[in-house]
């Protein structure tokens, strides 16, 4: 049967149209007006220094009782846009702590609300990490990559292969590859290449740029080095729960995020061998994007290596870590922050160019 179209009494649409005047709906984006004065008092103040941290338990490692956060006399929370941002100071410096959330599109949406609402000069990330290389890089360390990949977006190629257009030079996994037993046996699932990210820049809101290693800010990066010598706890007090390896913070090449969480070996063997790779997260190259698209805004993560992404880990380390990754953190960022420049007193408008 055809469908029918039926016509729509017009009183019916005037009386409509009353209501909608009357009762307009709210737009999802509005920020309530006492929500946004606590902000413009917050800015009034000068410029931050923003910290984004993964998750419930490092916000409570690092604000908590004992914590390196000190929050702010006045006002030191502030809700907007499904986030709590906590206002204080860490050392000397105003700093605004924000928890993301795990997964690619928490981390990004959170950096991009912090950065568009508060005046920040500069952009920390800290969290739990796994390490892609246990020889270099171990349980209890507290990796600090100079680049960050998104290696979360592929083309999977059909079986047997296509000449589609798409990039084959970064890396690809090859299923069959992984096959347990004959190697030559094909597999349907046959390959998938890893692909750019395209980065839009302020300015250049149309004209992306593809991208798959993310560059941290060289100073940051530069003034870490001054943190690798701190000494971190190897063992729990003084029982015989003691880390493997004596802890230390180190500066790596690679770092890698998507939104997998990897508990496999072979996986994680071939992110070392084709790209690299020493340690792997879920949110660290989401937060670099959205910084690198934000007039370059500066961007450094520390990432507290809690696992061997499905390698083997010690008794003695998985019993430690649980604990020892907190004071880990206390020490690592706490030592960080007393590295960063001054904040510039000036006051200017956070839509200023």
């Amino acid at each position: 049967m055809a469908f029918q179209r039926r016509s729509i009494p017009s009183a019916f649409l005037l009386l409509l149209l009353m209501v909608l005047t009357a009762f307009p709906f709210p737009s999802r984006a509005d920020i309530p007006k006492e929500v946004a004065q606590q902000i413009e008092s917050i800015n009034k103040k000068g410029e931050y220094y923003g910290l984004i941290v993964s998750g419930n338990a490092e916000l409570k490692a690092l604000i908590g009782n004992g914590g390196v956060f000190q929050p702010d006399g006045d006002l030191p929370t502030v809700d907007a846009s499904a986030r709590r941002y906590h206002v204080g100071k860490i050392g000397k410096h105003r700093t605004i702590v924000v928890m993301c959330g795990s997964g690619m599109v928490n981390a990004a949406q959170t950096a991009q609300f912090l950065v568009s609402l508060f005046r920040v000069r500069a952009v920390l990330h800290y969290g739990r990490a796994a390490s892609a290389n246990p020889n270099k890089l171990h349980i209890g360390d507290v990796a600090i990559p100079r680049q960050f990949a998104h290696a979360g977006i592929f083309y999977w190629e059909k079986y047997q292969g296509d000449s589609s257009s798409f990039t084959r030079d970064i890396a690809n996994l090859t299923f069959s590859e992984y096959n347990v037993g004959e190697k030559k046996v094909a597999n349907k699932l046959q390959s998938v290449y890893f692909q750019p990210e395209v980065i839009y820049y302020a300015g250049k809101p149309e004209n992306g740029k593809e991208t798959f290693f993310i560059d941290v800010d060289d100073s940051l990066y530069a003034s870490a080095q001054k943190i690798e010598n701190v000494e971190l706890d190897k063992c729990l007090g003084k029982s015989l729960r003691c880390l493997e390896q004596q802890p230390k913070i180190k500066r790596i090449e690679k770092g890698s995020s998507a939104n997998i969480y990897v508990n496999n070996e072979a996986y994680r063997d071939f992110l070392r061998t084709n790209l690299d790779i020493t340690s792997i997260d879920t949110e660290s190259a989401a937060i670099a994007m959205v910084c690198k698209s934000e007039k370059n805004m500066a961007f450094l993560a520390l990432r507290s290596i809690t696992n061997y992404a499905g390698g083997s880990v010690g008794e003695n380390d998985v019993d430690a870590i649980q604990v020892l990754w907190g004071r880990h953190a206390l020490s690592a960022v706490g030592e960080m922050f007393k590295r960063l420049p001054s904040l510039d007193p000036k006051i200017r408008s956070v839509t200023d160019t």
